[in-house]
């Protein structure tokens, strides 16, 4: 037997574990009268479910989410007495019936006897897989000890642990079978006897409990509803004369060892000797007399692996307890504790957007509201700015924030913003005021169109960003989604998908159209938008199949008759799908268009075709009717440390791939390929998003798609596996990641669960998966939110997990307080979270609104309310984008018009006293607006923690930015001069670059390289420091290269 050391239940551990063991005196067999009890085994808990007396609680103390509880009195094949009916009807989820004891029972052998009528399932149908139905033993640590599993057509089978299924000798569904389950923990083994009551028919199994994880204890028994791939489950089970007994062992015997949390150390600060580690001296126990006890800990050694200062990742400790002559460690339990030897966080340079100054002048309530950007590399500098309204100046001195209320401004007016670097003017930037508070982003809405299915429309639906021409403005690129938009479980022949870019003042650069060969919807049509080649210019990155094709515009008007691009064969266009619009065979690609013009970089085969072996219509994705298959995610990492891949996936309720793709010399470049068909393990874990971050501090990208997490080389770093201290995982709806926690460097990860069985909702450890905090509702949890919105240091998270504060139905801060036991009763929203009204807490954006959670009151207000806007994607109610693109460091919300007409930028016209640079120079910020759209929209973080616990850091200007590298073009290099001088002698460096620039806007290569040339030396003779020379002097090279091309 393993003695697991983790323990599942957050408040299930904390109380039940510490303060029930600590205060319940030790439970005497002989109070418990009318329990039976054998020659061998005591009584502990037992039912008949009503026959000798009233059922109290209320089915015995069973609960369900999803399903049905009752009491039968029926007769069902011979039983005519009260017994327990658990009911599932077409269910599209795992149901469970969880009974859990009041305290856990331990005792040198324990047995859980109990008579059972499986029940039969529905059939399968098509699909490959039979539903299923379990009854399991649970420890005091939540972990599944003991299985027995049916189908509608197999044989009874069992496992101990997670451990292969091994079968019995019965088969019947529709017999009741009378069961006994003993747990021998001094022999390590557990002992099944089964006997089917109307035959007398039995068999007995023997099975080992070696590396099983079980803390001694029985604490819960459940039935367990196993949905297969696609079809819903209806099952009917029924118990009858349950027991529960034990035989009794000395009170002061060690039971269990609750969970070490898990110790962290940085590479090279401890030594060989294990001292240095700064391993507990002791641990806790839990004892026979329900109290806990620190014992001391002999001696910590390795498992598996011996320990290596140098060497950064997890390692395994086992503790040897001393002899206590108080107390009797009868099982030879041992403690576990993991540490992870964390690298430190990296000195990272990343290729990084350069962008302009982004003024933004809106109407506001008492006034014209101006706001403009602050460069990431500018934060530590002296830079500041002055403002002018018509050419006034409104500033007595200069202003170091970011934002401006003009009381006097009107619509119409002209504002200056000026930059100040040393107090001397170094560049200006011009804003005319709005007349709303937003702007306008007039569209120019496809026709509609007619298919097999029937007629369609289109609206404006998901959007992204990225700096398309190259001019330090962003772009944006809007997806149309057709009316008969279809998820992955319907049948449409969809319209096609359609995909402009348009400049911010309404001119439109290119239309893409997806084409025939493409499902239109939700799961489909996931895109990049990222400068995967440091050319200063954002690609356009996405899937794509025969006949897709780009059109050009025509002063600033989409022009049907100029054709850009053209993907694979036009003539097969809507050959590859079936009649119920699914892709079933043919070509499937990804391109990459250059965003300034649309025309095509590169083509490639995608790596993850829906058929894995021809005519197995995509099975090996979990079903054959393509909702598995038809499972598409997509996103951006720093894979190599330096330039953003394209991440693409398909498939996470079953088999899940992902593959990276980068862009060298103009050729698209799979630089890994995952595939958990070949890993061997992953499978189900994947979220309907995903995220990505450089977790575990090596300066390179991970994958975090929901329970399973790649390294940035397409390996798994972790999966939530149940194992050393990871609690189960499933898939999920919703993911967030960032830094959650400022007393715990590095990323942190909360997720919301699917698969009843598991945590619905977890937080953990971004790095290792250590669940830190974990809720059980037992339910599918399809919501979930992390944001800092209390005093309390550290974010907090809610999600849609049970109605208590017990089960997942309060908010929680990630530092363990409880800030409200219900967040339904408050109303706070469960969607995204953003920056909005200038303090350093977030605000809660759902639907067309923004709302604010008043810790003092308890309560939640509604601070914006955008008015002839729609949100996008149904219940999700997200806006089209929520991104910092313009002014100061809050973000902008960005939805269509009812009709679609237009697209409106909502930026806030509030001021705020902290100074912070743009959030889209943040990589972790930056990568989350580049996968923010994926399937189930979820909300951008940072990468750093901000907080108003942390208000004097930020007043002070102390925190800390990694270096930045711009993206290659001429003003960038101005940029970096002028933050490093502004010595006059350097004009003449200003003076090449603005002549380079001038002579390439002509078309004038020649002289453009020659003024670059000149750049280079007069650099070699100007008075900056020999490192900043070496970096304009390679910029400039690049500068070239790219303009060479």
């Amino acid at each position: 037997m393993k003695i697991s050391n983790y323990v599942k239940r957050s408040f299930f551990a904390t109380v039940i574990v510490v303060l029930v063991l600590s205060h319940f005196s030790f439970l005497p067999i002989a109070a418990l009268e009318g329990v039976p009890e054998s020659e061998e085994f005591k009584g502990i808990y037992q039912t008949d479910f009503g026959d000798s007396g009233s059922l109290t609680p209320e089915n015995w103390g069973f609960t369900t989410s999803g399903a049905t509880l009752s009491i039968n009195e029926e007769e069902i094949d011979g039983n005519n007495t009260p017994k327990m009916d658990f009911s599932v009807v077409d269910q599209s989820g795992g149901r469970l019936a969880t009974k859990t004891f009041d305290t856990p029972v331990m005792g040198s052998k324990l047995m859980v006897e109990f008579d059972w009528y499986p029940g039969n399932h529905n059939d399968k149908g098509t699909h490959a897989n039979e539903n299923g139905g379990e009854f399991r033993i649970l420890d005091g640590a939540g972990n599944t000890v003991f299985t027995l599993n049916h189908t509608k057509n197999e044989v009874i089978k069992y496992f101990p642990g997670n451990k292969e299924a091994a079968e019995t000798g019965f088969q019947d569904p529709n017999a009741w079978y009378n069961i006994k389950v003993a747990f021998d923990l001094i022999k390590n083994e557990a002992v099944l006897t089964l006997e089917n009551k109307a035959t007398g028919e039995s068999e007995t199994h023997h099975t080992s409990l070696s590396d099983v994880s079980f803390d001694g204890t029985i604490t819960a028994i459940r039935l367990a509803g196993i949905r297969t791939s696609g079809n819903n489950h209806t099952w009917t089970t029924y118990l009858d004369n349950i027991g529960i007994y034990h035989v009794p062992i000395a009170e002061n015997v060690i039971t269990t060892i609750p969970s070490l949390p898990y110790h962290r150390v940085y590479v090279g600060d401890a030594t060989e000797n294990l001292e240095t580690i700064g391993l507990p001296k002791t641990v806790p126990v839990g004892l026979a007399s329900n109290e806990t006890v620190e014992v001391t800990v002999e001696e910590w050694h390795t498992v598996d692996k011996d320990w290596d200062p140098n060497q950064a990742g997890v390692y395994e400790f086992e503790g040897t307890l001393a002899e206590n002559s108080q107390i009797e460690n009868l099982f030879e339990r041992t403690a576990t504790i993991y540490v992870y030897n964390r690298l430190t966080p990296p000195e990272t340079n990343r290729d990084t957007e350069w962008l302009d100054r982004g003024v933004i002048a809106l109407k506001a309530d008492d006034g014209i509201f101006v706001s403009w950007r602050l460069l990431a590399d500018e934060y530590d500098k002296d830079v500041t700015f002055n403002l002018y309204r018509n050419g006034n100046k409104l500033n007595s001195k200069p202003l170091s924030v970011t934002n401006y209320t003009d009381s006097e401004g009107e619509a119409g007016a002209v504002y200056t913003v000026e930059t100040l670097v040393n107090g001397k003017k170094t560049e200006s930037k011009e804003v005319i005021a709005a007349s709303e508070n937003y702007l306008s982003l007039p569209l120019q809405k496809p026709a509609d169109g007619t298919t097999a299915t029937g007629d369609y429309t289109y609206s404006a639906n998901d959007a992204s960003v990225g700096d398309l021409d190259g001019d330090g403005e962003y772009e944006i690129i809007i997806l149309w989604r057709p009316s008969n938009a279809m998820t992955a479980l319907e049948d449409v022949i969809t319209g096609p998908t359609i995909f402009d870019a348009y400049e911010l003042d309404g001119t439109l650069m290119w239309r893409m159209n997806m084409g025939m060969n493409l499902t239109s919807g939700p799961q489909y049509h996931q895109f990049v938008v990222a400068d995967m080649n440091a050319d200063g210019k954002s690609e356009f990155l996405i899937k794509t199949a025969d006949a897709t094709t780009v059109y050009g515009a025509t002063d600033g008007k989409y022009d049907p008759d100029k054709v850009i691009s053209v993907i694979g064969n036009p003539e097969d266009n809507g050959r590859w799908i079936n009649e119920g619009g699914h892709v079933v065979d043919g070509p499937e690609y990804v391109s990459v268009f250059n965003g300034d013009t649309g025309e095509v970089i590169d083509t490639i085969d995608f790596a993850f075709p829906v058929e894995k072996e021809k005519g197995d219509h995509g099975i090996s994705w979990g079903d054959n009717f393509y909702n598995r298959a038809d499972r598409f995610l997509s996103g951006v990492a720093y894979v190599n440390g330096k330039t953003p891949s394209a991440i693409y996936g398909r498939g996470y309720y079953a088999r899940t791939g992902f593959v990276s793709y980068s862009l060298n010399d103009g050729k698209l470049v799979e630089d890994w390929v995952f595939d958990t068909d070949d890993a061997g393990r992953g499978e189900g874990l994947g979220n309907h998003n995903l995220a990505t971050g450089d977790v575990d501090n090596d300066g390179f990208d991970e994958i975090i798609a929901g329970s399973l997490t790649l390294d940035h080389d397409g390996t798994i770093l972790y999966a939530m596996d149940g194992e050393m201290g990871r609690e189960q995982g499933s898939h999920g709806d919703a993911l967030h990641v960032g830094a959650f926690d400022p007393a715990r460097e590095g990323l942190q990860i909360f997720g919301v669960h699917e698969a009843t069985s598991v945590a619905s909702l977890q937080y953990r450890d971004g790095a290792t998966g250590e669940t830190i905090k974990s809720f059980y509702a037992y339910k599918d949890a399809g919501r979930g939110v992390a944001a800092n919105i209390a005093s309390n240091p550290g974010y907090e998270y809610w999600g849609t997990g049970g109605g208590t504060v017990e089960t997942g139905g309060g908010v929680y801060n990630v530092q363990g307080d409880i800030i409200t036991d219900s967040f339904r009763d408050i109303g706070l929203p469960v969607n995204f979270v953003t920056y909005w009204d200038g303090d350093l807490y977030h605000e809660l954006l759902d639907g067309t609104t923004i709302s604010k959670y008043d810790e003092k009151t308890n309560e939640v207000t509604v601070l914006e309310s955008f008015e002839g806007v729609v949100s996008n994607n149904g219940t999700k109610a997200n806006p089209s984008l929520q991104a910092d693109i313009l002014g100061d460091w809050r973000e902008e919300a960005i939805y269509p018009t009812e009709d679609s007409s237009e697209l409106r930028i909502f930026s806030t016209t509030i001021p705020t006293e902290y100074r912070l640079p743009t959030l889209m120079h943040d990589t972790v910020y930056r990568m989350g607006i580049a996968w923010q759209n994926t399937t189930y929209n979820q909300p951008p973080h940072i990468s750093y923690y901000l907080g108003e616990d942390m208000r004097e850091d930020v007043i002070n200007g102390d925190l800390e930015f990694p270096k930045v590298d711009y993206t290659i073009n001429v003003n960038a290099i101005k940029h970096e001069l002028q933050l490093a001088s502004t010595d006059k002698k350097l004009s003449v460096l200003f003076n090449k670059l603005d002549q380079a620039q001038h002579h390439h806007d002509k078309g004038k290569a020649k002289q453009a390289v020659k003024q670059l040339d000149d750049f280079i030396k007069h650099l070699a003779k100007s008075n900056l420091d020999s490192d900043l020379q070496a970096e304009l002097h390679n910029d400039v090279l690049k500068l070239k290269d790219l303009w060479n091309e």
